[in-house]
């Protein structure tokens, strides 16, 4: 809430990224003699989607053939780790770390269809990768629950290219999409990249590098994502941390684009906007990421309070409140029926942790904003004790 707020009033709600594709050598014939540079400037969103329409408009400029290596540059934030505090999640697409130059996620989806008649799921993979190998079908497990579909699987993807799945899908399962993070970010780009030049036609021998873009490269077309306000309704519907991420970041890479962006910068400059526009001082809140995912962030429920109720005088207010979950109706709330229709709401939760802040129109026509945070042991195990306040605000408010 803190992160999307600081950067549509930092940024602007129109703010885009920009994806530039330049090259080094000639051009000769149709075929590009030389290094395609692709220079990331931090948009979460570049998909698959994306990609193809850029290659398309490749081949449009007169490109049909790519002879040299395509370098992927991720300069514009410092390199970041994954926290060890969630090793265990590792692959799981919402550790995923920012990158400047993040293609798709970096994940792969694995769709399993049932086919009762046959016993089996089948299986569909998403993104189209030129060496990556999935079984086309695996066993679906008779008189099985679907409470723990996940873990019934058995799943190894320590090498993402060959997913093993040793388990199977309980039976009582419908259609599931089974997503992990590939651990190698130049070597998902490369297959993901080979494979969809191939779908248009494009011949590319090379490989994939990590490499900054010479000044002296001559740019080709530069592609933007999504406006800010888009986004950032994405990113609290669904509790996006990637996109978090980037969004902090880039508050650092726009205030000094002379250095690679760092999570220390965003923080004295969200800290400052926090003291001086919000009026909630340094000491109430320590942003770790931009992100939910952190052991590290902490915030006081009075500095939250604070914080809902600046957001409602701001002029960003329509593109920040539409951006919550709405109970009842989508998002994060929507199979949660406290308020229904009539709170915006948007949640958190780690093991250990569970919260919800945002804005209840009460029975009686008035609004009010509220945070709350359940700590302990068993605090995930229950949405009631929260959604209890919220249905208490809604009839008494």
């Amino acid at each position: 809430m803190i992160t999307t707020l600081a950067a549509l009033e930092l940024l602007g709600p129109a703010y885009r990224w920009k994806t530039s594709y330049a090259y080094q050598g000639k051009i000769v014939s149709g075929t590009l003699k030389g290094t395609l540079y692709i220079r990331g400037s931090g948009d979460p969103k570049y998909v698959v989607g994306n990609l193809w329409r850029d290659l398309a408009r490749l081949k449009s400029q007169g490109i049909y053939r790519i002879e040299g290596n395509i370098a992927i540059d991720r300069s514009r934030f410092a390199r970041e780790h994954q926290d060890p505090e969630f090793k265990d999640d590792w692959d799981r697409p919402y550790t995923a770390v920012a990158d400047a130059a993040l293609l798709n996620f970096q994940s792969v989806s694995l769709t399993l269809k049932p086919d009762v008649k046959r016993s089996v799921a089948e299986v569909f993979a998403q993104p189209a990768m030129s060496d990556l190998q999935v079984p086309q079908t695996i066993p679906l497990i008779a008189g099985q629950a679907c409470v723990r579909w996940r873990q019934a699987l058995q799943a190894d993807v320590k090498n993402g290219l060959r997913p093993k799945i040793r388990g199977g899908l309980p039976g009582a399962c419908e259609e599931k999409t089974f997503s992990y993070l590939f651990d190698d970010s130049n070597r998902y780009w490369e297959s993901v990249f080979r494979s969809t030049a191939a779908q248009l036609s494009i011949l590319w021998r090379g490989k994939v590098v990590e490499a900054k873009t010479p000044e002296n490269a001559i740019v080709l077309f530069d592609a933007w994502s999504e406006e800010l306000a888009q986004l950032v309704r994405q990113t609290n519907k669904f509790s996006n941390n990637v996109f978090a991420k980037h969004m902090m970041l880039t508050l650092a890479a726009e205030a000094h684009p002379e250095k690679p962006a760092d999570y220390e910068t965003a923080r004295r400059l969200i800290g400052k906007w926090l003291d001086n526009r919000v009026g909630v001082k340094p000491s109430e809140v320590f942003i770790d990421n931009g992100s939910g995912l952190s052991r590290k962030s902490r915030v006081t429920a009075q500095a939250m309070t604070a914080l809902i109720e600046y957001g409602w005088k701001s002029p960003r207010m329509p593109d920040w409140v539409t951006s919550f979950p709405i109970a009842g109706i989508d998002g994060t709330m929507k199979k949660r029926q406290a308020a229904a229709g009539s709170a915006y709401v948007k949640t958190g939760l780690l093991n250990g942790v569970k919260s919800a802040g945002g804005i209840i129109q009460a029975a009686s026509g008035k609004r009010y904003g509220f945070f709350c945070v359940v700590e302990g042991a068993r605090a995930t195990e229950s949405d009631q004790p929260i959604d209890a306040l919220i249905e208490w605000v809604f009839t008494n408010g």
